[in-house]
């Protein structure tokens, strides 16, 4: 948990492997150990329903403006939102669940802040979300600069994101299991919703 702007996060942050060292954090990235690829339907489901969102925004500049200042981007990233969600979850090794909790954490940041999600805050949002699913909700997790490399940001702006999101969050990350289910069912019901049209599709032929 980040306290304050001058923590010294280094002493809070788990480093099983030693992947605070420079070496060690590239070779973890590629390694060939880690670069099968995994696959999860929900996954994408999760990355399709920020990237529909974000389209319906992307043209209201205002709102852009009102985003909390650390996680607007000037330029739109170059990397897609459903490659950029793949790539943490790839790298990474969590399992699909930390994506549905980064869900609902977005979820309540922009309820409670009423942020609207665009193509200029989204990847920095999800980001920070993914890292303080990580480690609210994982007993392991990699140094802040295993994160920094895989979220494309240097350590100091991961750090800030991190503690900017957290007072979003009023560091309150708990998620309720009845809420967690709800969510977890409702984009299970949407794989299959997806399932259904790809089996009827395949009928057509």
């Amino acid at each position: 948990m980040v306290e304050s702007e001058n923590t010294d996060h280094s002493s809070m942050i788990k480093s099983p492997n030693s992947l605070d060292k420079k070496n060690l954090i590239k070779d973890e990235i590629y390694s060939n150990s880690i670069t099968q690829k995994r696959n999860s339907r929900i996954i994408q489901i999760i990355a399709d329903l920020l990237k529909d969102i974000c389209e319906e925004g992307k043209s209201n500049k205002e709102e852009i403006l009102k985003t909390i200042k650390p996680f607007i981007s000037k330029k739109i990233p170059s990397i897609s939102i459903n490659d950029y969600i793949e790539r943490l979850f790839k790298y990474s090794k969590v399992s699909e669940e930390i994506f549905i909790f980064v869900l609902i954490y977005i979820d309540r940041i922009c309820g409670n802040h009423k942020i609207n999600l665009n193509y200029n805050n989204i990847h920095k949002l999800i980001l920070a979300s993914f890292i303080a699913s990580i480690k609210f909700n994982e007993d392991n997790y990699y140094s802040l600069n295993f994160y920094a490399k895989l979220g494309g940001v240097s350590k100091k702006e991961i750090i800030n994101l991190e503690y900017e999101f957290l007072n979003l969050m009023d560091f309150k990350l708990y998620v309720d299991e009845k809420l967690f289910d709800k969510y977890k069912q409702n984009l299970q019901n949407l794989e299959n919703d997806d399932d259904d049209i790809d089996e009827n599709n395949d009928d057509d032929y």
